[in-house]
């Protein structure tokens, strides 16, 4: 078992292909899998139904993100062929009970919080999304950077010039040798975000754009790396520092050591 997670299958379910599912779910703030990230502690299928039980870092974790997390993992999981019912369950979260029964009878964050005055999350998904896109740029351009490619260099790449070759993320341009510029993970999340933006995927648009999807030039390309890689470092002390919190929950939940 990859994750630390405590599975219950029938028979007739594949539970590595669920996991896999689930493992597409991002915490939208950190732009990372909830089961990396280890928020599901349980997951049980049975008879068509579904159930999973996070455990956030704190009780007090921002109500609409947990809203967004809870209600990403039920639409998930319905999509898979067998599964017709998901519960999703959220322990000691504060707003726990209110979540729970919008989320799991298919219900907007609105009418599970009318006095929020958020009325859709739209706005906020939009905001974490483009976030995510940066943190994930920042990290494809110091693969570039490694592999030493100058500013000028990748000003001049375009998406049909890389490509993803079994883990590895390969760089073939006419007249020029392969190269191999890291992991092809990193590539495909930095392209899939964009898909999910609306920005131009052809082959043939610049690799690296801004948040608008506009080129940046050599002089803009410098500024842009140092910005985006301030992106990169916070959302990974983010996740850091939720991780902890996270574990010194659980080693509570444990109770002491025995002697």
């Amino acid at each position: 078992m990859p994750y630390d997670v405590s599975c219950d299958f029938l028979p007739g379910y594949d539970g590595t292909v669920i996991l896999q599912r689930l493992g597409r779910v991002l915490d939208p703030e950190l732009d990372e899998s909830v089961l990396l990230l280890g928020l599901v502690s349980a997951l049980r299928v049975r008879g068509g139904h579904a159930s999973v039980t996070l455990q956030l870092p704190t009780a007090w974790c921002a109500v609409n993100f947990a809203y967004l997390m809870a209600e990403d993992i039920r639409r998930a999981l319905l999509t898979m062929e067998g599964i017709c019912q998901v519960t999703v369950r959220l322990g000691d979260h504060c707003a726990a009970a209110e979540i729970e029964a919008a989320v799991n009878d298919g219900r907007p964050f609105a009418e599970a919080f009318p006095g929020e005055g958020a009325g859709s999350l739209a706005a906020l998904r939009l905001s974490f999304l483009r976030k995510g896109f940066l943190g994930r740029q920042e990290r494809l351009l110091r693969d570039l950077r490694a592999a030493g490619y100058s500013y000028s260099a990748i000003c001049g790449l375009r998406l049909g010039d890389v490509s993803a070759q079994d883990d590895t993320t390969v760089i073939r341009q006419p007249g020029c040798a392969s190269v191999e510029s890291g992991s092809a993970e990193v590539f495909q999340r930095y392209v899939e975000r964009r898909s999910e933006l609306a920005l131009d995927c052809s082959r043939t648009a610049p690799l690296i754009v801004d948040l608008d999807g506009a080129p940046l030039s050599v002089e803009r390309l410098e500024t842009h790396y140092e910005a985006v890689r301030t992106v990169r470092v916070a959302l990974e002390a983010n996740g850091s520092f939720c991780r902890a919190l996270l574990s010194v929950r659980r080693r509570g939940a444990a109770g002491p050591p025995g002697r």
